[in-house]
């Protein structure tokens, strides 16, 4: 459905000056909701573009029926499909398709992570100064972007080579095309985060939310040591 609408994207929101959901995202997350509610009419259902539904059930899915839309709009093939499933409050189950790569990246709770099928098998670790990592760095203004210059300085300075590219390269941590993931994010929407996390969990990465002292909490997606490293230069207080 999202690559049927590729040339002939239509705005159906306008959220602010440069966020909007397309009619594709819409239509996406409709069918989704509908074929979901068809099976599990007592689940509750809570997408990006509609009202949430049934939000009392102990199952929840999370729709995030075009994570990067803004790629998708300007006709760049960074843009997936992201479906989670909650039970209790815990993420058992995470789906994230990219449909111009027609690669499907699954997990659930204790089952190992895949790609189109295929187990995924851990990559060798890597030390800060060997590694790639990608940031995904979020609105940040005032005095917090000082910190934010601050700490992607010291990054920079110490590993092999950072990529940020909002989210869109995260889930290929799983296939080895980067070492670590921070996510800086003021959101911290669900629908844009559990599908990616329990596949990364489950292909053996490690996931650490960590508290600055501005209170923003900072997500790391890595191996040790490089978890730790990161954690470190992320909890460093500025030198005055």
């Amino acid at each position: 459905m999202a690559l049927e609408s590729w040339d002939k994207i239509e705005i159906s929101k306008q959220k602010d000056s440069r966020d909007i959901a397309t009619k594709a995202d819409v239509e996406i997350e409709n069918f989704i909701k509908e074929k979901i509610v068809s099976k599990w009419a007592d689940h509750g259902f809570w997408g990006e573009e509609g009202e949430r539904i049934n939000a009392e059930s102990d199952y929840q899915w999370l729709i995030d029926p075009i994570d990067g839309t803004k790629f998708y709009v300007a006709q760049a093939p960074f843009f997936y499909v992201h479906i989670a499933l909650m039970y209790k409050n815990e993420v058992i189950l995470g789906l994230v398709y990219n449909p111009v790569s027609k690669q499907l990246f699954s997990a659930s709770k204790n089952n190992g992570a895949f790609l189109n099928g295929k187990l995924l098998s851990l990559k060798a670790p890597f030390t800060l100064d060997k590694a790639i990592i990608d940031m995904d760095l979020g609105a940040i203004a005032g005095k917090e972007k000082e910190w934010l210059l601050d700490k992607l300085s010291a990054i920079a300075e110490k590993c092999y080579r950072i990529r940020i590219t909002s989210g869109s390269l995260a889930i290929y941590l799983v296939t080895g095309a980067i070492d670590a993931y921070i996510y800086l994010g003021n959101n911290n929407k669900p629908q844009d985060l559990a599908a990616r996390i329990i596949i990364m969990q489950e292909a053996g990465y490690e996931t650490k939310w960590v508290e600055t002292p501005s209170g923003r909490k900072v997500l790391i997606v890595a191996q040790e040591p490089l978890l730790s490293e990161i954690k470190e230069i992320i909890l460093k207080k500025a030198d005055n």
